[in-house]
């Protein structure tokens, strides 16, 4: 594969942001960042590791008292990230300060692929035949 294809790929995945969840029970299905409170992240430490600040994953199942979160990413006080790859976790909800849901921002992928598809029309116009150096566009009938 070329190249040069690599950043455009990387580039069609969209933008997204966190915007605070409005209710105290996600609903299933959705993308979350759970901020866990300092007795939280002590007594789910069996579980995550130890001085986990923040959690993200995908709302398997949720209730009153809490949600199960299939965890992509973990966050230590640290700032320190690691990867999941979709571990199960039970978080009841007083173990949870706050939430936020992941959401597509229409505005920056629209920019992005606004971006992208100039960038595009611009490499294939200059890819296109006759617009080489090579061309000087001054008339040239065969010499007799």
């Amino acid at each position: 594969m070329n190249r040069g294809a690599l950043p455009l790929i990387c580039l069609l995945t969209g933008c997204y942001t966190y915007r605070p969840l409005p209710i105290t029970v996600p609903p299933e299905g959705q993308r979350v960042s759970a901020q866990l409170t300092t007795e939280g992240s002590r007594n789910l430490t069996a579980q995550i590791g130890p001085e986990v600040l923040h959690l993200e994953g995908n709302v398997v199942e949720s209730d009153s008292t809490g949600f199960d979160l299939d965890v992509r990413q973990i966050e230590s006080y640290r700032g320190i990230r690691s990867d999941w790859h979709g571990e199960r976790v039970r978080l009841p909800l007083q173990a949870v300060a706050g939430m936020q849901q992941r959401r597509l921002s229409i505005g920056g992928t629209g920019l992005l692929a606004g971006a992208l598809a100039a960038g595009m029309y611009l490499i294939y116009r200059s890819l296109e035949p006759g617009s080489s150096e090579g061309s000087s566009g001054q008339g040239g009938g065969p010499v007799r």
